[in-house]
């Protein structure tokens, strides 16, 4: 019979044999277990009573917590037990009620007005032609809200009243005020196609070009930033279940952009049904300009995924939602790009935003192919199947941003390359503001 520290160095040594880099942290519950039983209880050999007494839960301890120290103690008797080592009765887990949900106000019904049962219309058109965007969906119920603000006499949609909602506000950039009057201005054009209303459709506003061009990220920018993603501490403020939550997803999200070459919305609004960890192929619903396509995973990110899609399911059993809140519902626009900035802040001050991974994505793929003959189309095309654009004009902007290819192809195809390669100045205007 072997002693527990025995069986513990063979099941380490197992994870070991399966390529699973070991730290001081790891199964750490299964190290303080060990101790339990060796330097307080005396004893060499484990036994039920050790096990249903450590794994009890303490006073002040949360069953979330209590499930995730006693759960590295059953994976531990799985495999003791299956090799004959152990015959013993694994813990159970906690069923703790889960969080009363959020209902978002997407799904209640709108605020009667004037205008609401023409936007009860114009929505289900939306949804039945899979064209409304979870951000247009909110601007129309703000819209509707602000109707509803409006002295109570009034019965129809006027100028003014559109004029005044989509006036510029203080300190609002044009860019901004023209996203945010987007889905007024197609409601708008819907309702005077049917005749449902007669008012001027609000004009957008010039903008000044950006500059700005995509971060080219360094190798050891890259490692300290997902090095940082992989080492968040505990907020105070933090509830036990969001932070746990954080720290699963930080570091599986970024390395998907990372991986992928995925828009941010696209991979923060996937849903689980979306993610087919039997074949390794991801379908995107949520995108820009709502195109579906797929994305074949890369076998190291498939194998991450399948092993944080174990660990979420022990942690928030069926849940709907691939990264999810703890409401199982989508994070929001603002999630990642806030967390992004706050590890990034910590490396440089090079000014960088999440949707730079994506550039990166299509620059190193660009960098890595052969220059002689024609298949660099064939190359081309697929990438820009991979990315999502309805375009391949779209695809075409990365070559500006890939040097060594550039040069190579201007040399075989003249002017015609600059023909091909649009001004695409506004090209990263898209809906996830960073």
């Amino acid at each position: 019979m072997k002693t527990i520290k025995e069986l513990a160095n063979i099941y380490v040594d197992y994870h070991k044999s399966k390529g699973k880099i070991v730290g001081l942290g790891s199964f750490l519950p299964l190290t303080t277990f060990t101790r339990f039983c060796m330097n307080k209880k005396k004893v060499e050999y484990i036994s039920q009573e050790l096990v249903d007494e450590w794994c009890k839960k303490r006073q002040g301890e949360t069953e979330l917590s209590r499930n995730g120290r006693a759960g590295c103690i059953r994976q531990f008797l799985k495999y003791t037990n299956s090799c004959g080592y152990t015959a013993l009765n694994l813990p159970e887990p906690i069923q703790s009620p889960r969080p009363k949900r959020i209902v978002s106000e997407t799904e209640l019904p709108l605020v009667k007005t004037f205008i609401s049962d023409m936007m009860n219309k114009y929505i289900f058109y939306l949804k039945a032609s899979n064209h409304l965007s979870r951000f247009a969906h909110k601007t129309l119920i703000r819209f509707n809200k602000y109707c509803a603000s409006i002295i109570p006499n009034v019965e129809i949609l006027t100028d003014d009243i559109v004029n005044e909602w989509c006036r510029k506000r203080p300190a609002e950039q044009c860019k901004s005020r023209n996203l945010r009057i987007l889905p007024v201005r197609k409601f708008l054009k819907y309702a005077n196609k049917h005749r449902w209303t007669n008012v001027l459709i609000p004009e957008n506003l010039p903008t000044e070009k950006s500059t700005y061009t995509p971060h080219g990220f360094s190798k050891d920018e890259l490692s300290a930033f997902f090095q940082s993603t992989a080492t968040i501490k505990l907020v105070g403020w933090q509830n036990e279940l969001t932070f746990k939550l954080r720290r699963m997803q930080i570091p599986v999200y970024f390395r998907l952009l990372y991986s992928t070459g995925m828009r941010t919305n696209e991979a923060r609004m996937l849903r689980c049904k979306d993610v087919d960890l039997t074949n390794g192929i991801i379908n995107i619903a949520h995108s820009k300009g709502l195109d579906q396509h797929r994305v074949a995973l890369h076998p190291t990110m498939w194998n991450l995924l399948k092993q944080y899609n174990e660990a979420m399911e022990r942690l928030m059993p069926d849940r709907k939602i691939f990264f999810p809140d703890r409401n199982d519902d989508f994070h929001g626009i603002a999630w990642q790009a806030l967390i992004f900035r706050k590890i990034w802040k910590t490396i440089t001050s090079a000014p960088a935003r999440p949707y730079d991974l994506r550039s990166l994505y299509a620059v190193t793929n660009i960098n890595s192919w052969e220059y002689d003959g024609t298949e660099w189309f064939d190359k081309l095309i697929f990438l820009s199947h991979s990315m999502g654009h309805r375009k391949i004009e779209s695809t075409c902007y990365y070559y500006k941003l890939a040097p060594l290819f550039f040069k190579q192809l201007e040399e075989l195809t003249g002017q015609a390359l600059h023909d091909l390669l649009p001004d695409l100045t506004n090209f990263f205007e898209y809906e996830e503001p960073n």
